[in-house]
C-alpha cells in the first residue's frame, strides 16, 4: 500500500568473537483504514518535558499540512507507526551532541528516567506502538547516556502514522 510505512536494514552486533550481521532486515505498518493518517514535521524537542507531536495531519493530496486544510491532531489520538531522528543540530544548521530521551506512558520524560528511550546524536529509533496516544509520548534533550539535563534543543525528524480517533 503506497500509505504503507517500510524500513529496511542490517544490523551487525555481538563481540568480535561471534559477530553477526543480519541483512535485509524488513520492517513495515500498513494504515489499517482511512482514519490512520500522516503526521511529519521538524519537530524540536526542547529541554524541559513536553509532547512530541502537535499540530495536522498531513493531506493526502498534497503531502503538507496546514491550519486550514487539514485534521487537527488531538491528545486522545492514537500512534501506530513512530519514527524519530535525531538530526545533531539544534536548528538544522548549528550542531549539538544532546540525546533525546522519549517517555511513552504520559509521564515526565526525562534524561535519568530508568526506561526512558534515549535517541543518541545522529541516531534514529522507530516502532510500532498500539494504545499510545499523541498526549503520552513526551520528550526532553539531555547529555548521553543520561548523565545531566539537557542544555539545547534538538531538532527531530518525526514521522508516524496516527490514528484519527
Amino acid at each position: 500500500m503506497a500509505d504503507a510505512a517500510t524500513m529496511t536494514l542490517s544490523a551487525a552486533m555481538l563481540p568480535d568473537e561471534i559477530a553477526v550481521t543480519l541483512d535485509s532486515l524488513t520492517f513495515a505498518y500498513t494504515p489499517a483504514d482511512g482514519d490512520d493518517k500522516w503526521f511529519y514535521g521538524l519537530v524540536n524537542v526542547r529541554t524541559s518535558s513536553a509532547d512530541l507531536i502537535s499540530g495536522n495531519f498531513l493531506s493526502k493530496a498534497a503531502g503538507t499540512s496546514s491550519a486550514s486544510g487539514t485534521a487537527a491532531i488531538a491528545t486522545g489520538d492514537k500512534v501506530k507507526f513512530l519514527f524519530i531522528k535525531n538530526t545533531a543540530t539544534t536548528d538544522g544548521s548549528s550542531a549539538t551532541n544532546e540525546s533525546v530521551y522519549i517517555c511513552l506512558d504520559g509521564g515526565t520524560a526525562a534524561y535519568n528516567l530508568g526506561d526512558a528511550l534515549e535517541i543518541g546524536t545522529g541516531e534514529s529509533w522507530y516502532g510500532k506502538l498500539t494504545n499510545t496516544t499523541v498526549g503520552n509520548l513526551h520528550a526532553v534533550t539531555g547529555d548521553s547516556n543520561g548523565s545531566s539535563g539537557g542544555e539545547a534543543n534538538v531538532q527531530c525528524i518525526v514521522a508516524a502514522i496516527i490514528d484519527d480517533v
